[in-house]
């Protein structure tokens, strides 16, 4: 026994009795928090509790009490450990909170799952930046793994009484943590998607609906499946409301970039107004001059900014054949003034691209590679004639929309 009963304690298991015994899982939600303030002020006062499990007995389910006492050690302990001892801690509760659901047979305690799970995604981005050990984001993406499972394996009620209720919450953050690193694998994200089938119901509040297609989206981007990132991020964009602005901005920087992949740049008015980095307004310039090379100076001179959003290599790697595209229609476009045919020269050709590249070693062969590339994804239309070193373009619409052309994609 503790050299002096706890009071405040006492009072918080009776609390987490009552919630669980008339299921309300509203009460729980509130009563574990996770929030910094609480934990530092809930924390002082259990300093001197040894032993939670004395406080707990007096609960009838046996793993909601060991969930509340792990909690509680992890309050007590959490502001004077590493953030790695604490992500453990964090995770031992998570793991107890995943067996509590899945004795439950509806869809109760559902609202509880979001301050645990929040947590424990916060906790694994404070351990790594702590010890750059991925294991923590691999641990952390195997709990909410087990909880989804879990949530998407009760099919015994309707889905606004079942516990899928949880699902969108769920596999957004565990797509989020599969973004982090690639501590996670493949199927962890996998099974985060079976929620497209169900997360546009109208039983799911707007907030999580929203958190699932911002994070959809970006996975999609990460995938290089640009049209399936397109919907998600326009749908996220839409449905957020306007008093939302900080959210609003975080997904309309994933949003341009989906977009400028296929052609649609973003303009001005729509930048100032969300206050974005002004290197998106020097990246839409060069894109829509043919400036490859001020392009990919901007880029890189804002490297670690794209490298942290994930969108860096997306960038570099998926807009330098449209930038070509752009500078061959310039050249094509000053042609039809001195000339009536629509037959381009390779060395009329090979000399735009080598100013807009900035690279005057580059040969004739690489620039009919990329020739080559444009004809094949259809952002050009045209034929190649190799021996007489032409490009003779087609006299209707020789370059379509880009959002028309490349590998379009079943949404």
């Amino acid at each position: 026994m503790d050299v002096e009963y706890s009071s405040v304690v006492s009072a918080f298991v009776t609390s987490a009795q009552e919630g669980a015994m008339f299921e309300n899982g509203g009460a729980l939600a509130k009563l574990f928090v996770f929030s910094e303030k609480t934990i530092s002020i809930l924390s002082s006062k259990l300093q001197d509790v040894q032993d939670f499990g004395q406080y707990t007995i007096i609960m009838d389910n046996v793993l909601f009490a060991q969930f509340t006492a792990a909690y509680l050690e992890y309050v007590r302990d959490q502001p004077s450990i590493s953030r790695e001892e604490g992500h453990r801690l964090l995770c031992r509760a998570m793991e107890l909170f995943t067996a509590v659901m899945s004795g439950t047979k509806d869809s109760w305690l559902v609202p509880a799952i979001r301050p645990i799970a929040i947590a424990l995604c916060s906790s694994a981005r404070s351990a790594y930046r702590e010890t750059s050990d991925p294991v923590v984001y691999a641990q952390s993406a195997s709990l909410l793994l087990r909880l989804l499972i879990d949530l998407l394996g009760d099919t015994s009620n309707a889905l606004a009484s079942s516990k899928k209720l949880g699902s969108p919450l769920v596999a957004g953050l565990l797509l989020q943590i599969s973004l982090c690193t690639t501590a996670a694998p493949g199927a962890y994200a996998n099974k985060a998607l079976e929620v497209r089938a169900f997360w546009k119901a109208p039983v799911f509040s707007q907030r999580d609906r929203i958190g699932y297609s911002y994070w959809l989206g970006r996975y999609h981007l990460v995938c290089y499946s640009v049209d399936r990132a397109r919907v998600y991020l326009e749908y996220a964009f839409n449905s957020c409301p306007a008093w939302h602005y900080h959210n609003k901005r975080a997904i309309l920087r994933h949003l341009i970039v989906a977009n400028m992949i296929r052609g649609r740049l973003p303009n001005r008015r729509l930048i100032e107004k969300y206050q974005l980095e002004p290197v998106y307004l020097h990246l839409a310039y060069n894109f829509s001059k043919g400036n490859l090379a001020g392009f990919q100076y901007a880029l890189t001179a804002n490297i670690d900014f794209f490298r942290s959003q994930g969108n860096y290599l997306l960038l570099l790697e998926r807009t330098e054949i449209l930038i070509y595209r752009n500078v061959l229609a310039r050249l094509s476009r000053l042609n039809s003034g001195v000339a009536s045919s629509s037959a381009v020269s390779y060395n009329d050709i090979l000399a735009a691209f080598r100013l807009a590249s900035d690279n005057p070693g580059m040969d004739i062969f690489e620039m009919e590679s990329i020739l080559t590339s444009l004809l094949a994804q259809r952002f050009v239309r045209g034929y190649l004639f190799h021996h007489q070193r032409m490009l003779n373009l087609a006299r209707m619409q020789p370059f379509p929309f880009i959002y028309s052309g490349g590998t379009s994609e079943k949404i």
